[in-house]
């Protein structure tokens, strides 16, 4: 069975028209990194649901796997927002600062951070069962 990490990065690999797996390392930012526009996002949502039976909706790649209201005051993060962020996104969970605007953390959010949360529903989902 392949792991996690190799099946978001596959699944990814055509989103981008990436010919190489390690083209798509668990640093890559998303969009800064590879390019991923909003539509990409969708196309993303959707093939996670098809290749891991998980329903993610786009903000909760945002914020880092949760629907949590309370990241933000005004569009900006919050201190709770980030301390949330940093433990649910732990690579490199300095880039989260507050007063960061929800565009800010979507271009933050790398193909690390994307497997991190696939991986929590998919654990939380095996618990409930």
């Amino acid at each position: 069975m392949d792991s996690v990490d190799n099946r978001v990065r596959r699944m990814l690999m055509p989103v981008f028209g990436i010919d190489s797996i390690e083209e798509i390392t668990p640093d890559k930012s998303l969009v800064q990194d590879l390019g991923a526009e909003s539509l990409d996002f969708v196309e993303i949502v959707f093939l996670i649901e098809n290749e891991f039976g998980i329903k993610i909706e786009t903000k909760e790649i945002v914020s880092g796997g949760s629907s949590e209201e309370n990241l933000f005051d005004e569009g900006k993060l919050t201190e709770t927002g980030v301390r949330i962020l940093r433990e649910r996104l732990p690579h490199n969970p300095d880039r989260f600062m507050p007063n960061m605007t929800k565009m800010q953390i979507f271009m933050a959010i790398t193909v690390g951070d994307l497997i991190h949360i696939i991986s929590q529903r998919q654990a939380a989902e095996n618990a409930q069962r």
